[in-house]
């Protein structure tokens, strides 16, 4: 079954209610702070296992297509594909109530001690926390990937454009999306 398909509803990993929904989310939302994609990853697909890798993997490409924040339009899609668009609010309420009550009160705080040292030496110190949860996230994505020599050309590809070449990430998409896509489509 495809991700946007909400006509089997016999999933028995499937949220039971929009409040499972909204506290997964939540946690989600508090557990990642500051970077909530490795946090969906593990809850959806490695804890509440409502999502399989390949699914995962599927959606968040849909999301990265669609304007605005990649996690957003991911959670929009998901709480929609359980309880249509009363599961999509539920589930981005989630995300979003407590980070921003937090982000308030930090803004608040930094305002006042933002440039003291020990402030600046703990934001130093969660820089490269940060880089290794999204290179451990962007690894268990490539592992879910079919295991093919062009995948592993497109991947590498698409990682020399931006990262090396720093070509920017539309230009990039807009080139090589269309070539995997018809790569794939050739294969099947």
């Amino acid at each position: 079954m495809a991700y946007w398909d909400n006509t089997d509803n016999s999933d028995p990993a499937a949220p039971a209610s929009c409040r499972a929904l909204f506290w997964a989310f939540a946690w989600i939302g508090l557990s990642g702070f500051g970077g909530v994609l490795p946090w969906v990853r593990r809850v959806l697909v490695e804890q509440k296992k409502w999502m399989t890798p390949a699914e995962f993997t599927e959606l968040l490409s849909m999301a990265q297509l669609i304007p605005g924040p990649i996690v957003s339009s991911f959670t929009v899609m998901l709480g929609r594909r359980y309880f249509g668009l009363k599961g999509a609010f539920f589930a981005v309420t989630g995300l979003y109530f407590f980070p921003l009550c937090i982000i308030l009160i930090l803004g608040y705080l930094y305002q006042s001690y933002g440039q003291q040292s020990l402030v600046q030496h703990i934001l130093n110190g969660v820089k490269p926390v940060s880089a290794g949860l999204v290179i451990a996230t962007a690894l268990k994505l490539i592992a879910s990937l079919p295991r093919a020599l062009h995948t592993a050309l497109f991947v590498l590809t698409t990682f020399i454009s931006i990262t090396l070449l720093h070509i920017p990430l539309v230009l990039t998409m807009l080139v090589l999306a269309p070539i995997a896509i018809a790569a794939v489509w050739k294969q099947q």
